[in-house]
């Protein structure tokens, strides 16, 4: 069957879908923990690094953690890196204005905000004034406004729906010794 001009016919139809899928175990007691205002983490039992989120086994030696092995962390820590992000305008693009994305190393964690959780926006501060080693805290979004609904198995969801983004503490910043290694 063919068209006009011999071009095969073409239906134009838009379509959404919809993806639903079950979220771990791990992944269901992480943002249980977000929504009261607490951060988690899992610590290995072998080499006793901690992760954030904890996804059930240590990346590293991929020695098997389980609900044992959920560790408190501070919902303080340094900015280890950032990007500057200068937005090109496309569909449904939201940011207009630059903005930053920082790697932030949570006290008491052993890597940065991982995964879902890259990438978190820097509040309260000019652009310029961020800088590796900077304290930051959380700011949290009131309980109400708390939200994990964009949360996925697959890697989607992030902070954003609990945090608003993490701003300057005042302290002094950390050494370089202390963040090294905790750049991604």
């Amino acid at each position: 069957m063919s068209g006009a001009e011999g071009k095969p016919p073409v239906m134009e139809q838009r379509t959404v879908l919809t993806y639903t899928d079950e979220l771990t175990p791990e992944l269901q007691r992480y943002i249980a923990a977000l929504m009261e205002g607490r951060i988690t983490g899992h610590r290995c039992p072998a080499c006793g690094r901690v992760y954030v989120p904890g996804k059930g086994f240590c990346p590293l030696d991929m020695t098997l953690t389980t609900e044992r092995d959920e560790v408190a962390v501070s919902d303080r820590g340094v900015v280890t890196g950032f990007t500057l992000i200068a937005p090109v305008a496309y569909p449904g693009q939201q940011q207009t204005e630059p903005f930053v994305y920082a790697s932030v190393l949570l006290d008491g964690a052993s890597s940065v905000l991982a995964g879902m959780e890259a990438g978190q926006d820097i509040i309260g501060i000019a652009r310029d004034q961020i800088r590796p080693g900077m304290r930051v805290r959380a700011v949290w979004k009131p309980p109400a406004e708390r939200s994990m609904d964009d949360i996925t198995s697959r890697g989607w969801g992030c902070l954003a729906g609990v945090i608003a983004g993490f701003t300057p503490t005042g302290e002094p910043d950390a050494e370089p010794s202390y963040y090294r290694g905790s750049l991604v």
